[in-house]
């Protein structure tokens, strides 16, 4: 008696899925950081946020801070906009898939100077101290993106996919995947699904925005009492 033979499961159409949702949702966390860049405050003190970090840095990590300081200084405000269109241009480009070759290269390297500048190496490490801080998680995400991209070739939850079709010469500079895997056609959920998808998403990052506008008006409103007293206690002789 013959077995019956096992049916394979095609699970590429959840694998793309998944690695799509992945690269979107780290794109609502680059946006979130990117609207943060945007506001007044930081650029105000972009100077500042690399200068304080210098202290209580051991020794030898010294020259490193002082090296990138003095660059800074030279021009905080340039440092800042660049800051703000690099952060940008990485949240469009995963919430879009686009570029994503060089979009993951290029924010790993970012993410990995964020952790080592302004992030401090997520120090300085005193008793009590309970993570490494968000630059080294997202150099990370970006070569786990990668990998994912090398192993599953072309995404089709990206503009990537459907410019490459179009021009073939796109493809060879947005892919990472060796060409007998990029040659398979992806499997991807219908037109109807991905629009419920994209609305979900922009809905997600309309509320995480209004969230931290919300709690960014709560501070600056629990600071203005504090602010006035200063005044007088400064201007009000008693």
């Amino acid at each position: 008696m013959n077995a019956k033979p096992i049916k394979s499961i095609d699970y590429s159409l959840w694998t793309d899925t998944a690695a799509g949702a992945i690269r979107a949702a780290f794109g609502l966390i680059w946006a979130m950081d990117a609207y943060l860049k945007w506001q007044p405050a930081f650029f105000n003190n972009y100077l500042s946020y690399i200068t304080d970090v210098v202290s209580g840095q051991p020794q030898w990590l010294l020259p490193w801070f002082h090296f990138w300081v003095g660059i800074i200084q030279i021009n905080p405000n340039l440092f800042a906009w660049m800051t703000r269109l690099i952060e940008t241009a990485i949240a469009i480009g995963l919430l879009f898939g686009l570029g994503r070759k060089w979009l993951y290269i290029l924010g790993g390297a970012f993410a990995l100077l964020i952790w080592s500048i302004p992030q401090g190496f997520g120090g300085p490490y005193a008793p009590g101290a309970t993570d490494v801080d968000s630059g080294l998680l997202y150099f990370l995400v970006f070569g786990a993106l990668i990998v994912m991209d090398y192993v599953l070739g072309r995404s089709p939850y990206s503009v990537d996919f459907y410019l490459g079709k179009r021009f073939p010469v796109w493809r060879k500079l947005v892919e990472l995947a060796p060409k007998q895997v990029l040659e398979q056609e992806p499997r991807y959920l219908s037109w109807n699904i991905q629009i419920v998808a994209i609305i979900g998403i922009l809905i997600m990052l309309a509320v995480f925005l209004t969230i931290i506008g919300s709690e960014m008006n709560a501070a600056a409103q629990a600071s203005l009492p504090n602010l006035v007293q200063m005044f007088f206690a400064n201007h009000i002789p008693l």
